[in-house]
């Protein structure tokens, strides 16, 4: 009976076990890709796209610089006939020309807005500093040097036309480099020197402009490129380039001036005399005027417009690059994913490319076709989907709000850096004592004996005392013999002594004599200095100081243009959500956001308090000089309560769009007193209507 037992027992132990197959896996949950993956890649080609529309607008702005200076250069259109005047624009040296000035003048400029370019404006709030701020970035350090260079290819290609053109019809200009002289072959030729400074004029014009108007910063507009715009661009870049243009000729011919007024001094300076003689001697002779290139109309109508056709390429280039870059586009709809790649947009790190994806999310949040508004409702709650697109749209953009809300708080502080938490002190561990310690002695064991005063004085008076010491110390220092030391103390120590402390003090009062005289220096410039001039001088130099109450508020509000999207786009979901969020997604977000817009809304209102307190009437009994001190100080509050209002009504639009679509319905929500205050003058206005 036992054996089958035991032969089953072995059998059921020897038949292998398997695990029942299952088709479940461990699989992670979806997320949104990150922004570099999937909506940058995007907006970069489109960005690539309109960079060839500014390339082809410059070359075709160069081409017409060149072809107008290819008609005057051969007689103007009278010595053409009409096949000529319409073949002369594609002829071949033209487009030449075209091509080494495209590559000289117009390219640099594109490369450095596009290498450059920023998203943030500059936070200085006065010219000074702003000026100040710029010199210290490295893009307008290598944009000037950069437009130094241009302006100097722009002349080298100026003087190929007139080799090609201009000596059959006018006669030689005169642009060597070297005069024609037999004497003095190396003598500097003066006109092109000029035309050099002219250029080189234009180009720091240029970049002082650059520098005043932040041209580096992405301008924060939400308009696309249009034949109005573009004719507004090309007309604002003509009327801009010639006032620079003009006020670079002026500084060009004073620098010209001040150069040859320093030529004789430099001649005195040992060897450089003879650096220099063999190529500026001849510019010594001839009138001493700042006025010398007016007695040379012809050489400064050239300068003229070699420096006006070289800013004119500049500025209209950088202006097309500005409408060009700012227009917004829906990209993420040519994408499988549309919802995922807007969503995915928001979270970029470029604030550039979060601006355009919200502007997008604008857009589909103010569109009423059908096709947006099945794309509102997946994107409020897909079942289909574990991807919370909702979540994440209302997370980050009430983060981008909350950060620009505390910055405001904080006037435009930087966030103060939490300090590190401080290590714990470790303990030490007591250790039982084998026996009780013994204390040290810390004074003298040995008790000595007072010394006499009798004792005391024969040592003072002995050979190696205290007062032999100092003696022979002074006696080795004004190398007095030996024989003489017996009297060194009364005849020579003391004498050196009383005269040490003399010159001491004589240095003393010349240094405070050089303290009294430089007030009175200052005085005198002032007191003989023209009031013409200590008036211009004092206006410009409070011009330049004087903080900018617009700038101010710009900095406290870096990004408010976008912010003011983030708000529209934020309401106009809330508002379509009432009828499109089928699972209530958006409704629990509702506090949250009403909390964060009126708190930005209660900051902005209470600051514009402040600048209407601030603003002081102008009184007619006030002196003129006064009165317009404070018109300038009110025009600036106006300007800067000009960006107060906008951020306040886009503020006051959002919420009043809320509170008009949900009305009674708030009520279900819990908010802050605060909040509840102010939302029921919102309430109380809808109610009156």
């Amino acid at each position: 009976m036992s054996t089958p037992a035991l032969n089953g027992s072995t059998s059921r132990i020897g038949t292998p076990i398997r695990a029942i197959t299952s088709t479940i896996a461990n699989r992670a949950a979806p997320s949104i890709p990150p922004a570099s993956q999937a909506y940058d890649p995007l907006l970069k080609a489109l960005f690539r796209h309109r960079l060839r529309f500014v390339l082809l607008a410059s070359g075709v702005v160069t081409w017409m610089n060149f072809t107008a200076w290819s008609y005057w250069q051969q007689g103007g259109l009278t010595k053409f006939g009409l096949v000529g005047a319409l073949t002369l624009p594609i002829s071949l040296w033209v487009l030449i020309a075209t091509s080494l000035g495209w590559f000289a003048v117009a390219l640099p400029i594109t490369i450095l807005r596009k290498t450059y370019l920023s998203s943030r404006r500059s936070n200085a709030t006065s010219p000074f500093a702003i000026i100040k701020q710029a010199l210290s970035q490295n893009s307008t350090k290598a944009g000037t040097i950069v437009y130094l260079v241009s302006a100097i290819c722009s002349l080298v290609t100026h003087l190929i036309m007139v080799n090609a053109y201009e000596l059959q019809i006018y006669g030689d200009p005169k642009l060597s480099f070297f005069v024609k002289s037999r004497k003095h072959p190396y003598y500097l030729n003066g006109r092109l020197l000029f035309l050099i400074v002219t250029q080189l004029s234009a180009a720091l014009g240029f970049a002082l402009r650059g520098a005043m108007t932040d041209r580096f910063a992405y301008k924060w507009a939400d308009t696309g490129k249009s034949l109005a715009s573009l004719f507004f661009v090309i007309l604002f870049s003509f009327v801009i380039s010639a006032v620079f243009t003009t006020l670079a000729i002026g500084f060009a011919a004073f620098v010209f001036a001040v150069l040859r007024l320093w030529l004789p001094f430099w001649f005195k300076i040992p060897f450089l005399h003879l650096l220099f003689r063999p190529f500026t001697a001849h510019f010594i002779k001839g009138p001493w005027t700042i006025m010398l290139p007016l007695r040379h109309f012809q050489l400064l109508f050239r300068a003229w417009f070699l420096a006006f056709g070289t800013f004119f390429v500049w500025e209209t280039v950088d202006g097309l690059f500005d409408e060009a870059i700012v227009g917004t586009a829906p990209i993420s709809s040519v994408t499988a994913e549309p919802n995922v790649t807007l969503v995915s947009g928001l979270s970029s790190e470029d604030k550039i490319f979060s601006f355009f994806a919200f502007s997008e999310l604008r857009e589909l949040a103010s569109d009423t076709s059908a096709s947006a508004s099945a794309r509102r409702t997946e994107l409020f709650g897909d079942q289909k989907s574990a991807l919370n697109l909702w979540a994440a749209v209302s997370r980050q953009s009430l983060l981008l709000l909350g950060r620009d809300y505390q910055t405001f708080l904080r006037r435009g502080q930087p966030e103060p850096v939490a300090p590190p938490p401080t290590p714990a002190e470790p303990k030490p561990i007591e250790t039982p004592l084998l026996a009780t310690p013994t204390p040290l002695l810390r004074q003298r064991v040995f008790k000595t004996a007072p010394e006499s005063p009798g004792r005391a004085a024969l040592d003072a008076l002995a050979s190696d005392g205290p007062i032999a010491t100092a003696i022979g110390i002074s006696a080795d220092a004004t190398h007095i013999p030996e024989l003489f030391r017996s009297v060194v103390e009364n005849r020579v120590v003391t004498p050196v002594a009383a005269e040490t402390t003399k010159k001491v003090k004589n240095v003393a009062g010349l240094g405070s004599q050089w303290n009294n005289a430089l007030p009175s220096l200052t005085n005198f410039g002032t007191k003989y200095t023209p009031g013409v001039l200590r008036k211009a001088i004092s206006t410009s130099s409070r011009w330049l100081k004087r903080d900018r109450k617009n700038k101010v508020v710009e900095s406290w509000l870096p990004f408010w243009e976008m912010d003011l999207v983030i708000i529209d786009a934020l309401a106009r979901l809330t508002s379509a959500s009432l009828t499109e969020d089928r699972y209530g997604a958006v409704q629990r977000d509702i506090p949250k956001i009403l909390e964060a817009m009126i708190s930005f809304l209660t900051a902005i209102e209470e600051y514009q308090a402040e600048l209407n307190a601030s603003m002081e009437p102008v009184d007619p009994a006030v002196p003129s000089t006064e009165n317009s001190e404070l018109s300038v100080e009110a025009l600036d509050t106006e300007r800067a309560k000009e960006v107060l209002i906008d951020m306040g009504d886009g503020l006051k639009q959002g919420i009043q769009l809320i509170v008009n679509t949900f009305g009674d319905k708030l009520l279900a929500f819990k908010f802050p007193p605060r909040t509840a205050a102010k939302l029921q003058i919102f309430l109380d206005y809808i109610t009156h209507e």
